[in-house]
């Protein structure tokens, strides 16, 4: 009979002497890659997501489905040399989750989201213990996260000490003057510099008007790609890419933006 849990098959492929060769002989660096490949297909899932459609729940439910694999890896390989399992994994945040969350579970009043998240991070100093030293305000960014992700994330704790615009038209007219600034800037390394200045700049607009900037990027792609296989499908209907004009891709491209409306 097949186990019919995943922590039942994750403990069947690792067993040695009858297992999977390969996956006997992975180890939690190795395994690394793979979670944030699965990772970052998850956020690929999402940004592509639409609630109730059949197929893009499916997606969603199968790349979530290959990230919970991952996890559940990581677990085997702890339960293997002893240290601790899956059942430890849940009972951990559960007793976090519980602990940071006294006003659904103790006796705390809170009054909205924003003192909700002064409470967590409240809780999570008096974790530490006395005497723990205060980390600086940008310490412990996940080096995970991609670049647009760090940003955003250092714009919110930024924020949350008062440095922060005082509204969303300095935002853009931040936008606007690095965008000048990049266009004065003739040298490589200047020029790099003042890109840089733009797209923090664009991402912390984003952070102020409530948009995901990795999604958004993430979904501009996506329709890119669909939009230009329409681009290069005229083309291949016509023999190729040679001697096709830009006039004539642009009203490819064009045609394939109408149909998406």
């Amino acid at each position: 009979m097949h186990p019919s849990t995943l922590r039942a098959v994750m403990s069947t492929l690792r067993t040695p002497g009858s297992g999977c060769p390969w996956d006997l002989a992975q180890d939690h660096q190795t395994l690394a890659e793979h979670l944030r490949e699965e990772a970052s297909e998850v956020l690929d899932a999402l940004a592509d997501h639409l609630p109730g459609d059949p197929a893009r729940e499916a997606h969603l439910r199968e790349e979530l489905g290959d990230l919970w694999l991952q996890i559940v890896f990581h677990a085997q390989l702890a339960a293997d040399r002893g240290a601790w399992d899956l059942h430890d994994v849940e009972a951990g945040i559960v007793a976090k989750l519980v602990r940071r969350h006294p006003h659904i579970f103790a006796e705390t009043e809170v009054d909205g989201a924003e003192a909700v998240l002064a409470n967590w991070a409240a809780i999570k100093r008096e974790e530490k213990g006395p005497g723990a030293a205060d980390p600086r305000l940008l310490d412990g960014i996940p080096a995970a996260l991609s670049p647009l992700e760090t940003a955003m994330e250092i714009g919110r704790r930024c924020a949350k000490v008062g440095f922060d615009w005082p509204d969303l038209d300095g935002v853009l007219d931040k936008v606007a003057e690095e965008v000048g600034e990049l266009q004065a800037e003739s040298e490589p390394g200047r020029v790099e510099e003042e890109f840089g200045d733009v797209l923090f700049s664009l991402v912390q607009w984003a952070r102020r008007k409530g948009v995901d900037p990795d999604r958004a990027l993430r979904r501009q792609m996506a329709r890119f790609r669909s939009r230009f296989d329409r681009v290069e499908d005229a083309a291949r209907a016509r023999g190729g890419w040679e001697g096709r004009t830009l006039d004539e891709m642009e009203a490819a491209w064009q045609a394939a933006k109408k149909e998406a409306l």
